[in-house]
């Protein structure tokens, strides 16, 4: 059975009740009453608690509303599926009516299904990472097609996606994460509104001057006597792992035995470690696609790592031009990781300095700050009357 976990904005009606009221609860009642009016109420709903893949939006929005990132905006409670979507409805319009919310906010796409089929009174947003599972496609990234959604898929999965395009078809408001997600939607879905909301990076975790890591964690490849090159993926197409290896296999000898490359993705992936491959590396080579809800590259720049990738989707969205290079000129990655080695041994060998602009690019356009901005304003376009 689903659960609507209360928040800050059910504290007043807690604290009503006499087994809680000590001085320090009323405190706290004046102050959730005195903020009251000021803040307007968002129920969130999930299909499901599975927090890996586009499930991991779900906690960023929640911690965003519970720690008043969403200005003007709190989190009243969260509705976990019911089992069927006829319980959840109930559910959701039940939640609704008890904490006097003023929004839903579906936070994926894949759970759209939940949009209810009748009014509730207040609008609906749905989150929209991308929409291939709906339309499935190959991207051709020049030495391979990489597949992008499920083309046959099995008919449970059939049936829960054509349920959840009619949801989305339903709602008042999509919160489409990429320009080109936002594109499509707007084809698909033409009596919907839609606007852009970029999924955000966790830019204090990666933050090398707040929350620098040793480059001790990475064992072997931590030689400080190395220039340190680091990239992300294995064996699935979308990384273009093989790619890497077919450059450096054509970078000079002389330089390659200067380098060592930290591959992320094979095994279990440990984010601290990632964090300080980022952090240390000299560069981030990263030749295939950013789709689904992380973004490599990002948390790179976010560590304040340079970063070297392709010029395909969705890199020309969000990367400076000067980190973009041609998808399959090898001979471009090559003069670019020489010059890179040519800047590391100039300086001795020493650890290069943060990359300051693209710290800065990450935090301020993509951190979680900016996807609070980016929400309540998206929250007052729901809001509006049309």
């Amino acid at each position: 059975m689903g659960v609507a976990h209360p928040s800050v904005a059910d504290w007043g009606t807690r604290l009503k009740t006499p087994v809680v009221m000590g001085f320090a609860s009323i405190l706290i009642l004046a102050l959730v009453q005195a903020l009251g009016p000021v803040f307007r109420r968002v129920v969130l709903a999930r299909g499901s608690t599975d927090a890996s893949g586009y499930g991991e939006n779900h906690a960023v929005v929640e911690a965003l509303l519970d720690r008043a990132k969403v200005d003007g905006w709190t989190r009243a409670s969260t509705v976990d599926q019911a089992g069927n979507s006829r319980a959840t409805e109930k559910m959701v319009a039940k939640a609704i009516d008890d904490f006097g919310a003023d929004l839903l906010h579906i936070t994926n796409q894949h759970d759209a299904f939940i949009v209810p089929s009748k009014p509730i009174g207040v609008p609906v947003v749905v989150s929209v990472h991308d929409l291939y599972d709906f339309r499935p496609r190959a991207i051709d990234a020049g030495d391979v097609p990489v597949p992008l959604g499920d083309r046959f898929p099995p008919s449970a999965k059939a049936r829960q996606l054509a349920a959840c395009k009619e949801g989305m078809s339903r709602a008042d408001l999509l919160l489409c994460s990429t320009v080109r997600t936002l594109e499509e939607a707007r084809s698909m879905f033409p009596r919907t509104r839609c606007v852009l909301v970029r999924d955000s990076i966790d830019d204090e975790f990666w933050d090398p001057k707040r929350n620098p890591r040793s480059r001790g964690l990475l064992g072997e490849s931590g030689d400080e006597g190395k220039c340190l090159l680091v990239s992300v993926g294995e064996r699935d197409p979308r990384w273009r792992a093989q790619f890497v290896s077919e450059v450096l296999s054509i970078v000079p000898e002389e330089v390659r035995d200067d380098l060592v490359l930290f591959r992320i993705g094979s095994g279990r992936i440990d984010l601290e470690e990632v964090a300080a491959a980022f952090q240390h590396a000299e560069v981030m080579l990263y030749p295939g696609v950013s789709v689904g809800f992380r973004s490599p590259p990002l948390e790179a720049m976010a560590s304040g790592c340079p970063v070297l990738a392709s010029n395909l989707p969705m890199h020309d969205e969000v990367l400076p031009a000067r980190c973009l290079l041609p998808a399959t000129d090898s001979d471009h990655w090559v003069s670019a990781i020489l010059e890179i080695h040519s800047d590391w041994e100039r300086s001795g060998g020493v650890p290069r300095l943060v990359d300051d602009e693209l710290l800065s690019l990450a935090r301020d356009s993509f951190g979680r700050s900016a996807h609070g901005e980016d929400l309540a304003n998206a929250y007052s376009i729901a809001c509006e009357k049309t």
